[in-house]
């Protein structure tokens, strides 16, 4: 890795010639436009390259390059401990490319100035590496904890290298619920939606300022399942991360363990054997289906359809069955491996798994059918939760929830990886309407193009090893890594100082940048369509049946079922 003391002077080396058009361009334009503050470059590959800054200079790149890029979008944040100093990078998606943006940043005056005035949808990243490292970000329009309590010591920031947390201990208790909001006028009401209920696995709380039966802000709160799993992967060994990793998400798990796998065999420079790669994109698409069916089906149970909720929950059994086949698990898929997969498959079993699929497609069809023609959904959905194509970029959207609103991008035709660049089934599915309903049967048009993609990379499966031998220890080195998983782009950033296990892992997964969309989707929203709203990015935690109403003029509390919601009927005012 290159710090500050190892920058390489500007100016291009042989091998930058070959990196992509988009990157070429804004290497030349931070050139011309920061002069003497641009440090060092380095291209990583034909899609990646970094620019190291001087301090304070990224607000005026960022500036240059959206006005080159409209369509630039952040990609992540990562912070960094370096020892003698912090580190920012800030990724951006520059077409099929990822640029990073690198600046370092003093720990004796950890400040910086933000970037949500150019990029609103920094605003969680940016909270996230103040609650991790301590970096303040100047001019942040709402900068507080986003992961860790509300009690937790200022002083502690889990990533800074000088904290161990076993030796913290909260100052005091806070309530469950802090007031996010105060309301001025007794025209609003603050419902409050989370953070604790049986049915979620993974809580979250969105507190509602709502004017009647309009949604007037939104203010969401994670953490509440906060593991430290990027703190826990510097403390184990590459393999080990393989099983951590795919315990980010059990729905997502064979996107998240390709990624991360993927990014060590970039460190390694390791040639994955071709079986392997239409193994994974097998894998991928699987998990992709079932994914998506499972978030149809609970949309439909929140628009009250019972009956295509079950349906489509049946059908989604076939798609359990086929990664049972193929892995040997239906749930956490245990597939890949630096190097390859797991297991190979016979002859047999591709005709076997392949012969599953017309079926399958015919009911896919059938619900795009339903979705695209029934009154009830059309009504629910249908210009509600409406995100237009430029809130999407500006607030940095990913997967369906960008494509919905009329952005052509997805990770596996931009910037390709195990066999997509191989398979002509791969299409991207791209709907202007940015609605509900958009976002809905762009996933059931999704499900099609999986089907066919599974269908073509059984039929063309090459022969060959599944797999090749990986080294333990890792050579000193960085790497950023995307896929694109069933929710939208998943990035890993992987740094190795050379030993067996990584010196950082940053992980951002497609809901954490979905979230800054949503808010914009719920401003102006009716009450009522909330649930199907939250529904549509197919947030990482099970959807919220229970929320509390707080009346700001009395103080008083009342519960409300998710099934109230979504009936468009909210709780009376007792002795109302």
């Amino acid at each position: 890795m290159a710090t500050s003391e190892e920058s390489k002077p500007v100016g291009r080396e042989p091998e930058q010639a070959k990196c992509s058009g988009e990157l070429a361009v804004s290497l030349d334009l931070l050139e011309r436009e920061l002069g003497e503050a641009v440090l060092a470059e380095r291209v990583q590959g034909p899609r990646r390259a970094e620019v190291r800054l001087a301090r304070d200079r990224h607000l005026q790149a960022l500036k240059a390059l959206r006005a080159a890029f409209p369509e630039l979008r952040l990609s992540a944040i990562t912070g960094t401990d370096l020892g003698q100093e912090l580190e920012l990078l800030y990724h951006l998606r520059v077409g099929g490319s990822i640029l990073t943006l690198r600046t370092g940043v003093p720990k004796e005056e950890p400040m910086v100035a933000t970037i949500t005035g150019l990029v609103p949808g920094a605003d969680l990243h940016e909270r996230e590496v103040y609650d991790m490292l301590g970096i303040t970000f100047e001019g942040h329009p709402n900068l507080k904890r986003l992961l860790l309590p509300d009690d937790a010591p200022e002083s502690f920031h889990p990533l800074r290298k000088e904290v161990e947390a076993r030796t913290i201990r909260p100052v005091e208790t806070s309530p469950v619920l802090q007031p996010v909001i105060t309301a001025e006028s007794g025209r609003y009401l603050t419902l409050v939606i989370g953070p604790q209920h049986p049915a979620l696995h993974e809580p979250e709380r969105f507190v509602f300022l709502v004017e009647g039966e309009v949604v007037v802000d939104v203010d969401i709160r994670i953490g509440y399942a906060h593991r430290g799993i990027e703190e826990a992967a510097e403390r184990r060994d590459y393999i080990h991360n393989i099983y951590l990793c795919e315990r980010v998400c059990g729905i997502c798990n064979v996107a998240h363990s390709m990624c991360f796998c993927s990014a060590v065999e970039e460190l390694l420079g390791l040639e994955v054997p071709a079986r392997a790669r239409y193994l994974r994109v097998v894998a991928a698409e699987l998990n992709r289906l079932h994914s998506h069916m499972l978030l149809l089906g609970v949309a439909a149970e929140e628009m009250g359809f019972s009956t295509l909720f079950m349906y489509i929950w049946r059908d989604r059994e076939a798609v359990m069955d086929l990664m049972e086949m193929l892995t040997g698990n239906r749930v956490i898929s245990s597939f890949n491996r630096i190097g390859g997969v797991s297991r190979d498959m016979t002859p047999e079993l591709a005709r076997k798994m392949r012969s599953r699929l017309p079926e399958l497609k015919e009911r896919l069809e059938h619900y795009l059918e339903v979705f695209t023609t029934d009154p009830t959904i059309l009504a629910r959905t249908e210009k509600v939760g409406l995100l237009s194509r430029q809130k999407a970029i500006d607030y940095c959207a990913a997967g369906p929830t960008l494509r919905a609103s009329g952005v052509d991008f997805d990770v596996r035709r931009d910037d390709p990886y195990a066999a997509y660049e191989e398979l002509s089934a791969m299409r991207v599915v791209v709907r202007p309407e940015g609605d509900n309903l958009a976002r809905y049967v762009a996933r059931l048009e999704e499900c099609l193009v999986s089907v066919d993609l599974i269908d073509e990379a059984l039929e063309k499966l090459p022969d060959g090893p599944v797999r090749v031998k990986a080294p333990r220890r890792v050579p000193p080195d960085e790497v950023i890594y995307t896929v694109e998983a069933p929710r939208g782009e998943l990035l890993y950033y992987v740094r190795s100082d050379g030993t067996t296990r990584p010196a950082r892992v940053k992980i951002r997964t497609p809901t954490f940048t979905n979230l800054a969309a949503l808010r914009e989707m719920l401003r102006g929203a009716y009450l009522a369509d909330v649930p199907v709203t939250l529904a549509s990015i197919d947030p990482c935690f099970s959807c919220t049946d229970r929320v509390v109403v707080v009346d700001v003029r009395d103080g008083t509390a009342r519960a409300c079922g998710l099934w109230e919601l979504a009936r468009g009927r909210p709780p009376a005012r007792e002795g109302a």
